[in-house]
Parts: C-alpha cells; sequence; structure tokens
C-alpha cells in the first residue's frame, strides 16, 4: 500500500496494511537527516525511512520577502538558540487597542497579497502524497495583533471588541479556505487548524469562555470545510481534553499533537472518550523520550502508543509536534523502523 493511501485510508477508518506514519521536524533536524543520509531533499528522507507524509501547503504571503512582518501587520525576528531558530512576533500592532472603531480602518490582509499560483504548483508537486492546507487559526492570530496576555484579557474585559477581532480574522480565514478550495479543489484533502488551548499542566481558558467566544467561530469554519467533502485536523498543545471532546463532537477528523503526559490528556482516556470519532496524530513523546532517551526507550514509547492508541486503527504514529535539534538521529530511525516493523500488529 503506498503512503497517500495509507494515510486516506486510516483517516477514512478504512482497512490499512499498517499504521502509518508522519514526522514533524525543525527544519534544522530535516537538514541534518538529509545530510546522514547523503541524499538530496527531504522526499526522499521520507522513502528511506518509510514517512507516510501529510504535506504542508499554503498560499504565501507577497508582502514582505526579507520576512520583518507578517500579513496581519506584526513585526517579526528570528530567535536564536543551540542548534536553531524561530521566527516570533515581537511588535503587536494593536497592542494597548480595545477601540473597535480602530478595527474598521486597519489594514487587514487581502487575500490578492497570498500566492494561490504557488499553493497550486505545491499541491500540484506532492500529488503522491496527501495534501493540508495550512494555516487556519483564530486566537493564535489574534494573539500576534495583541500580546497574549491581552488577548486574554479581552476575553472578560473588552467582550464586544474581541467579538469584533475574532469575527474579522474569521471571515478572512473562510475566504482563504474557499479561494485555496476553487483554485486547488481535490488536490487538498485536509485544512489544518491551529489554536494552542492548553499548557502543560491545565487549559489556557476555561471551557465556558472558551464557549462563549470559540464554539460559534469553528464552527463556521468546520461546517464549510465539510460543505466541500474535504478533512478537518486540530491542533492543539498540552493540556485541553475539554476543548479537544467540543471540537471532536464539531467534526474535527484528526486531533494532534496529543501530548498525553499533560494532565488530562492520557492516551486510554482519549482512546475511551473520543477515540470512536477521531484519528490521533502524533503521542510520540519530544520532550523527554525522543531527546533524551535511547534507542530502546524510544522503540518502547512507540509501540506503547501503537497499542494503546492504535488498537483498532484510528491513529498515525507521529512526533507530538516537532523534533528539535541535537535529537539523535538514532532516536529519529528506531521511531520510523518501529511503526514499520510493528504498526501492522495493532490494527
Amino acid at each position: 500500500m503506498k503512503s497517500r493511501e495509507r494515510v486516506l485510508n486510516m483517516i477514512n477508518h478504512e482497512k490499512v496494511d499498517r499504521i502509518p506514519s508522519d514526522i514533524w521536524c525543525t527544519k534544522e533536524v530535516m537538514k541534518s537527516l538529509i545530510k546522514y543520509f547523503n541524499v538530496k531533499n527531504s522526499n526522499e528522507v521520507y522513502n528511506i525511512l518509510g514517512i507516510d507524509k501529510i504535506v504542508f501547503v499554503e498560499a504565501n504571503w507577497k508582502g514582505d520577502p526579507d520576512n520583518k512582518t507578517n500579513m496581519w501587520g506584526s513585526g517579526l525576528k528570528e530567535i536564536f538558540f543551540p542548534g536553531g531558530s524561530y521566527t516570533e512576533v515581537i511588535f503587536y500592532p494593536l497592542k494597548g487597542c480595545q477601540d473597535e472603531k480602530v478595527l474598521i480602518n486597519y489594514k487587514w490582509p487581502s487575500l490578492s497579497e497570498l500566492s494561490f499560483e504557488k499553493l497550486y504548483d505545491d499541491c500540484e508537486k506532492n500529488r503522491h502524497w496527501v495534501r493540508m492546507l495550512i494555516f487556519i487559526s483564530i486566537f493564535e492570530h489574534y494573539c500576534k495583533l495583541k500580546p497574549m496576555d491581552e488577548s486574554l484579557m479581552d476575553l472578560y474585559l473588552a467582550p464586544s471588541f474581541a467579538r469584533a477581532l475574532i469575527k474579522i480574522i474569521l471571515d478572512f480565514e473562510i475566504s482563504y479556505i474557499e479561494r485555496a478550495f476553487k483554485t486547488c479543489g481535490d488536490m487538498i484533502d485536509i485544512v489544518y487548524l491551529s489554536d494552542d488551548m492548553g499548557m502543560q499542566d491545565r487549559p489556557l481558558i476555561p471551557l465556558e469562555k472558551w464557549k462563549e467566544f470559540f464554539y460559534e467561530p469553528y464552527r463556521n469554519i468546520i461546517e464549510f470545510i465539510k460543505s466541500y467533502d474535504k478533512k478537518v485536523f486540530y491542533h492543539s498543545d498540552g493540556s485541553a481534553f475539554d476543548i479537544l471532546k467540543e471540537m471532536t463532537n464539531l467534526g474535527v477528523d484528526i486531533i494532534n499533537p496529543i501530548q498525553y503526559r499533560c494532565p488530562g490528556m492520557e492516551r486510554e482516556k482519549l482512546k475511551r472518550e473520543i477515540g470512536n470519532k477521531v484519528v490521533f496524530h502524533g503521542a510520540v513523546d519530544n520532550q523527554q523520550v525522543l531527546p533524551f532517551g535511547s534507542p530502546t526507550d524510544v522503540r518502547k514509547e512507540v509501540i506503547d502508543n501503537l497499542k494503546i492508541l492504535g488498537m483498532g486503527g484510528g491513529y498515525i504514529c507521529a512526533p507530538c509536534h516537532n523534533i528539535q535539534p541535537g535529537t539523535p538521529v538514532e532516536n529519529i530511525i528506531t521511531l520510523f523502523e518501529t511503526v514499520k516493523e510493528m504498526g501492522s500488529l495493532y490494527l
């Protein structure tokens, strides 16, 4: 069975020859794998390791080739750490603002500034992989316009402003998805929704407050995606089980990244309570096991996930978020070799 068929069958809860795998990693890690295997690109790495890659595709913003700003007007800076870097927001254009009138005249992103031609080309060249449209978000974009502390306080102190800003973001995201579907049609398989709603030990936002501000916007987005017969992938880090359960009830098909060490996110609980509705993606611990464990530890970790989350189907084995620089290559190889070897035993 080829990778694309294996992933699509798993998402559709149909027969597969083994549990699929996927990889999320930083650009530095992928460069190290390309060098290790002495190959030219990431596709060759996927083939060597037997990874059933879900490829990210998007219509890139054409406004700033130097990557000093994003399309929302946020200021960006590349922040370096030992072995790698991340691009972070350092300027928030709506910082301190709670006046809805400001939103009327703000320069919002335009679809004309996005490269849908590149999106089409990326979909075309990745026909042999499952393709996922990124990056759809509501609160994460809100937090690029205002600092997170202000964004959270708006939900309590400026609810009218918060609803107005959320609606602007929602309307743009739906228009983006619609244009992407009209441009690429059946070449897009999945749409990626991302809003981190969990901290390491508890939810970021209480469930009732989440329902008040985000339930209806996400219902609208999910229903719109489903009207095109596409699958919905939802990413939220941390401890956020109650919100994940709500998103599952709204029709999400795939849940990621499954940080099961966080309270309330235990694998057995997830499988028991929502495993009949969704496919789990991720769960291989990259806070402790992948970076600091031995290959034996990694093998046990993968087998545990295959047994708990993969029993009877409904699982795509992958690291729970990006593999970070410094992670031993041997551990990464062990992850995917174990899936290939053991991934048919727990279906």
